[in-house]
């Protein structure tokens, strides 16, 4: 069998040049046409070109660009403006830019989980939309363009660490948690105070206030008359003389140390034996309190009743003596002798 033919097959040699010679023009004229004949892009494709400063880390040719996380086309090319500057030409979807104007503003933030960096457009107030072939320079904007990707969090994460937590910093750290110890106990007592007042809180705290304020209102007089007793051992002229003023001393001596003692002595001797009287006292006025259910009733009644009992006692030579009628009419027996005892009357 000749080498170029196959079993089965009717194919000789000038088929086979002719064959293989049909298949290289074919090659060669898709090489051409992709070579020769320039790429058109979709009906609706709007490029745009735009002048930044810094391109972010991870910008690249295909990378995606976003409208407020929609994606509407890609980074079709960066390229160099300036010094300073660089040149992103985007690829845009005509129909979802949505009235996108040359007041956007430019992110470069993390596409996915994984870091990789996409282009976010955000719209803005006012402008020109943006048209096939527009170029908007975000250079002579301030914060129109922000670097938010992966590169740029850890750059700035070891920016803090590098020239913020310096061992000074620490140590200042250190020493501020070390002197707040010595404030702990004040910090609880105040939150146990605070505690202990929502759970027993029974008036309207500004009723509370008001009646603290008026409590407080005496505490001016009181520092001003403590600094009129002391001053007053320098300028009153009874104090002047010498005897005077050793009694004046001793008197405070005999208040510190021999009155002060034994009041605190008293008060735990009190504490002691009277201690558990105190919650029996608490209970009895709790129960007299609540035996008046109607309080200005009963203050009228009460009042009423002492002031029958003033009327009926009258003044005489031998004092206060009960003022009393009495009717026995339906008592023939004891009216006679009751009315000559009582002067003739009823």
């Amino acid at each position: 069998m000749p080498a170029y033919t196959l079993p089965g097959t009717e194919v000789g040699p000038a088929r086979a040049r002719l064959l293989g010679a049909l298949v290289l023009a074919l090659i060669l004229l898709g090489v051409l046409a992709w070579r020769v004949v320039p790429a058109s892009g979709p009906d609706d494709e709007v490029r745009v070109a735009l002048l930044v400063g810094a391109v972010g880390a991870g910008i690249a040719p295909g990378t995606e660009v976003r409208l407020d996380g929609v994606r509407v086309g890609s980074v079709a090319e960066i390229g160099f403006a300036g010094i300073g500057r660089q040149r992103i030409a985007l690829a845009l979807d005509g129909s979802q830019l949505f009235g996108l104007t040359d007041a956007v503003s430019l992110d470069y933030a993390p596409g996915n989980l994984f870091g990789v960096s996409a282009v976010e457009l955000h719209a803005g107030a006012g402008g020109t939309a943006l048209a096939d072939g527009a170029t908007v320079d975000l250079t002579e904007s301030v914060g129109r363009v922000h670097d938010a990707t992966l590169s740029a969090l850890l750059t700035a994460t070891g920016r803090l660490t590098d020239e913020v937590l310096t061992p000074k910093l620490a140590e200042l750290l250190s020493t501020v948690a070390r002197d707040l110890t010595a404030f702990a106990p004040l910090f609880e007592a105040i939150g146990t105070t605070a505690r202990s007042y929502t759970e027993t809180r029974q008036l309207a705290p500004s009723f509370l206030f008001a009646q603290f304020g008026s409590a407080l209102s005496g505490l001016p007089p009181m520092l001003t008359g403590s600094l009129t007793l002391l001053n007053a051992e320098y300028s009153n002229e009874y104090l002047s003389v010498p005897d005077q003023l050793t009694r004046f001393g001793a008197m405070f001596d005999g208040i510190q140390y021999q009155l002060l003692p034994t009041v605190t002595q008293l008060m735990s001797t009190s504490q002691r034996y009277f201690g558990g009287i105190l919650p029996m006292l608490g209970l009895v006025l709790d129960r007299v309190a609540a035996s008046v259910t109607d309080p200005e009733r009963s203050a009228g009644e009460l009042t009423e009743l002492l002031g029958r009992l003033d009327a009926a006692f009258v003044d005489s030579p031998r004092g206060p003596v009960l003022r009393a009628g009495v009717t026995l009419d339906g008592v023939p027996a004891l009216s006679g002798p009751l009315g000559a005892l009582l002067g003739g009357g009823r």
